[in-house]
Formats: C-alpha cells, structure tokens, sequence
C-alpha cells in the first residue's frame, strides 16, 4: 500500500508534521519495512526540527535497506550538527556509494498535462522539471558537503596517518 496519498499530501502541506508521523505509522501497521513510509517519518521529524527523533527514524529506515541515500544523507548532515564525526563519516561515505543516477527529464506531454491539471484544480502551474533539478541540486549540494566533510574528517581524524596524541 503507498503511503503518499491526498490525505497525506494534505498533512504535509499544513506542516502538521505529528499528524503525517501518526498517519504513516497507521500504515506501517500492515508493513513495517515500508521503505518510503519509514523515510518520510524521518523527512517530517527534521521539518519538525526534532533531530534525535530523526535520526532514530533514519536509523529505523536503514536497518530495511542499508543502501537508502536519503536516510544516509539526513542521518549524515543531522549527525554532523551533533558532531559525531565519527558516524557522520561513516554515513557519508555510504551515501556517496549509493548516490543515486540523475533523475530521468518529464516528458513534454506529461508535464502540459500535469501543467493543465494543477491550473484547474489548484489555481497554480506545476513545473515537473523545475521540480526534478531542485532535487538534483540538492543532491549536487550534498555530494559536494559529503566530499569536503570526508576531506576534512580524513585530515583530522584518520587515526591510520596520524601520530596518537598521549
């Protein structure tokens, strides 16, 4: 069963991130190790800005597909904020090896019909491929943070180069 349905859409829109949690947990009734809904708990508790309740749901998240970029992306910045480093390169690191393929364009017909239909029911355009390169320049941007906190992390706490401090 998917979990992202008008009512859902609805919740999220309001910004009320507990009903969305309660709602999708409801669906997790029938399926714990629904990905996507164990993924969006963790998305509604950042927006909800209770970083320990998301990264325990990314960790929940991961313990179904250890190869989820966005909960290693999530778990790594939130980690970060914490300053776990230790963890934070290790999610990165992971994140980078999962990172996903660029997203595939909308086709012209399918984003005039997505177009027309966003005009007549919500009274506003829908740009299917603005909204596909805001997700790539988020990953782009998360990629180049991933790689420049590896760097810096390798530089400063890579215990195979570095002399112990007694």
């Amino acid at each position: 069963m998917r979990p992202f349905t008008l009512r859902f859409a609805e919740l999220i829109g309001r910004q009320d991130f507990d009903g969305a949690i309660e709602y999708l947990r409801v669906r997790l009734k029938g399926d714990a190790s629904d990905l996507a809904s164990l993924e969006m708990i963790a998305q509604c508790h950042h927006w909800a800005r209770r970083p320990g309740e998301a990264i325990a749901a990314c960790r929940d998240a991961l313990t179904y597909d250890t190869t989820s970029f966005d909960m290693h992306a999530l778990i790594a910045q939130l980690l970060a904020e914490e300053g776990e480093h230790d963890a934070v390169a290790n999610h990165a690191r992971k994140g980078l090896e999962c990172y996903p393929e660029p997203l595939p364009g909308v086709p012209r017909f399918l984003s005039s019909i997505g177009n027309a239909l966003s005009r007549l029911f919500w009274n506003r355009t829908l740009d299917a491929d603005m909204a596909l390169k805001r997700v790539e320049a988020e990953r782009a941007d998360w990629f180049s943070w991933a790689n420049r906190y590896l760097s810096w992390y390798d530089a400063n706490f890579d215990k195979t180069t570095k002399p112990s401090q007694h």
